[in-house]
């Protein structure tokens, strides 16, 4: 007959021992960094009472204006733009057209869906554009809510 096998030792720490130095380890860690943040704050403040040297005459020197002589931009008058046939176009292509134009990617177009699984146009680059709220060749005030409808790419 052969003899049983003692059991296995059993190494390493228990899960109480583990928790409990976690969180001695997380203590210091927080601990330290106030006092280092302390540190750094007081040090600031008292070269914030020390007055900085006064520049040299010689280092100091006027910078005079640029003549950039660009014309003035009026942004009173409406800027209107001809809208493409955006039909058959990658969403996101049709997007930074628009973009490009001057209306702003997060107010003025909406992508929307016509799928009835893929409701939310997530990904421009995967869709193309079936309907565009205004007529191809129509002119459009930049700014104006532009409304594409989408199918997902197979």
């Amino acid at each position: 007959m052969t003899s049983p096998m003692p059991p296995p030792v059993r190494r390493g720490f228990s899960g109480a021992v583990v928790s409990l130095i976690a969180i001695l380890a997380l203590g210091a860690g927080c601990f330290g960094g106030m006092v280092v943040g302390g540190a750094g704050s007081s040090s600031s403040s008292a070269s914030a009472d020390t007055p900085a040297p006064a520049p040299k005459a010689a280092e100091t020197k006027v910078a005079e204006p640029e003549d950039t002589s660009l014309p003035a931009v009026d942004l009173d008058k409406p800027h209107y733009v001809k809208l493409p046939d955006f039909k058959g176009q990658n969403a996101a292509v049709a997007q930074q057209w628009l973009v490009d134009q001057g209306w702003d990617e997060f107010k003025n177009i909406e992508l929307g869906s016509q799928d009835p699984y893929d409701t939310f146009v997530i990904l421009p680059e995967n869709w193309t554009v079936t309907k565009q709220s205004h007529k191809a060749g129509s002119r459009v005030k930049v700014g104006t809510t532009i409304v594409l409808t989408c199918t997902k790419d197979a």
